[in-house]
């Protein structure tokens, strides 16, 4: 039996607006979204979910970009970094994008 992977991303840390925004996006691109809080919640779903994009806001600490840039680079996630103060039209193109990305990544797997 083949298994078929399931394109996913993880948004972290990011405003409710913004993530309502991100999560449509991604929705309307067939693509599973999870939602966390903060960096160490999402650190620990990475290895699990095994996800193809990770979107956080440009305000995230270095620090804490760091940390979460290596787990993605451990399972091969590509890190989109969002501004909050980009238009939403922008915004949504972005994402779009690398839905589209995501998508086209879990099925050459």
């Amino acid at each position: 039996m083949q298994r078929i992977a399931t394109p996913t991303a993880i948004l972290v840390g990011l405003s409710d607006d913004l993530a309502e925004m991100c999560q449509q996006v991604l929705a309307d691109g067939a693509i599973r979204v999870l939602r966390v809080g903060h960096v160490a919640a999402a650190a620990e779903r990475i290895p699990v979910t095994m996800p193809q994009l990770i979107v956080v806001s440009t305000l995230m600490p270095a620090h804490e970009f760091d940390t979460l840039n290596d787990r993605c680079v451990a399972v091969g996630a590509e890190v989109l970094r969002i501004d909050p103060d980009t238009s939403d039209r922008a915004t949504a193109a972005l994402v779009r994008t690398a839905a589209r990305n995501a998508l086209l990544k879990a099925l050459g797997s």
